[in-house]
This record gives structure tokens, sequence and C-alpha cells, in this order.
């Protein structure tokens, strides 16, 4: 993979579902270091060398997938080889990565004081795409959108801004999320593409 960096969020696919995330220590041509994210050191302990998975990278061109193997297991330091290769065909060409989902979030509306209950349609680190029953937005209403730790490992809470409506149909734009948060939102996107 061309565009494989250090320090890219690595999500290594295994057979039956399950998923192993990292970050890239190092790379060559022909294999990449990773580190195992904590979480998934015990699923990591049981790679065998030779087997056969998908890498998901999240580089700085966007989501990456490339068909893969574990050169060597996992190691004292945490880390695991696999076999660098080619790329498989580009996945999305957006300035932020956006997948359908059907998440369920609150968005708070200052303007009428409410609190909302709205279905995603697609979300990105950039904003989310939502449906909301019986009440309306208008264009550049300043919002605040809560997403809940179920699903992004802790409270979100983070202003943004409408800027599509159509029918009950919206697109909100985050404004001045903190790295810290979109981080949270980027690992969320990462895992429903990988589910694809």
């Amino acid at each position: 993979m061309d565009e494989i960096r250090r320090n890219h969020k690595v999500l290594i696919e295994l057979k039956g579902g399950s998923n192993i995330e990292g970050v890239v220590l190092d790379y060559t041509s022909d294999r990449v270091m990773v580190s195992v994210d904590e979480k998934s050191y015990d699923l990591a302990k049981k790679l065998q060398e030779l087997e056969d998975v998908v890498a998901v990278v999240n580089t700085h061109l966007g989501i990456k997938k490339m068909n893969s193997s574990i050169i060597s297991s996992l190691n004292k330091e945490n880390c695991i080889i696999i076999e660098n290769t080619q790329t498989i065909p580009v996945v999305q060409k957006r300035e932020f990565v956006r997948v359908t989902s059907n998440l369920s979030f609150v968005v708070f509306s200052p303007k009428t004081n409410k609190e909302l209950e709205c279905k995603a349609v697609n979300i990105s680190a950039g904003g989310v795409a939502f449906s909301v029953k019986n009440e309306k937005f208008d264009l550049e209403d300043d919002v605040i959108i809560k997403f809940s730790s179920d699903d992004f490992e802790k409270d979100i809470k983070c202003n943004a801004k409408i800027i599509k409506t159509h029918e009950n149909y919206y697109v909100a734009k985050y404004v001045n999320l903190n790295p810290h948060d979109e981080d949270k939102i980027v690992k969320y996107v990462f895992k429903m593409i990988a589910k694809k």
C-alpha cells in the first residue's frame, strides 16, 4: 500500500468478522509493523503466521484496504507484522470519509429550546446527515449534537450548523470539533466501513 504512513490507524479484519485495532509503527515496501491497541491483545495473541487478513488503513488520502497475511505474530512489545500489498481500488474520495449509519443521537436546538431524538442517514468526521420526525430546522440554524458513549466510547457534545435541508432530512456540519472527539468519530466511521 503506497499510501501507508507511520501513525496511521489500522483495523485488521479477521475471518469470522472480528477486528484488531492498532497503529502503524513502521513499514517497508513489503511489510508493516502494527502496534496493537490494548483492547485487541487477546484477539491478537491468537493470530498465526501466514493467516490471511484484510487491513483497513485510515490514510491521509482516505480509507484504504489491502489483502494481507500475518508475517509475525504478537511479540513482547505488542506488535504484529503484516504483509504490505497493493491497495484495493478506492473506497472513498471525499475530504471526510462518509459512511451510511442508522445511529440514534440527540440534537438540541437553542432556537426552540428542544432536545430532539434523531436518526443518522450517514456520518463523517465533518458532519452528519440525519432525519427527524415532526420537527423542522432552518438553513444556518446553530444546533448542539450529542452522541452517546454507547457508540463512541465517550459522550460527545459538539456545536454544529445546519447546511442542508430537504423535508425532514438535514445535514449538520460540526463547528470547532475538538481533535479528541473528532478522533472518536473517525474511529466509529472506520469501524462501520470495516463491517461493509
